[in-house]
């Protein structure tokens, strides 16, 4: 999916970098953007939900990611 905020010519730059970068990298890359969204999502929900405990704030992180019916599940599963 091509970024639409992206000129052709700064997306053909990129593709280049990520290219020339190899998969090791990319997938470092790809790892480290992963954990700065989990802490983006983290900041929004504690900035939302200030008395949130951290398990609370644990629920609501899977939820945004697996959605309501999975996060539950799996939060079951974890208390068995």
């Amino acid at each position: 999916m091509a970024a639409t905020d992206t000129t052709p010519a700064a997306r053909k730059v990129l593709t280049g970098l990520y290219r020339a970068a190899g998969p090791e990298k990319c997938l470092q890359m790809a790892l480290q953007m992963s954990e700065e969204c989990r802490r983006i999502s983290i900041a929004g929900i504690r900035a939302r939900i200030p008395e949130a405990t951290e398990e609370q704030v644990r629920w609501e992180v899977a939820r945004l990611y697996l959605g309501e019916d999975l996060a539950r599940r799996v939060f079951e599963a974890r208390s068995r």
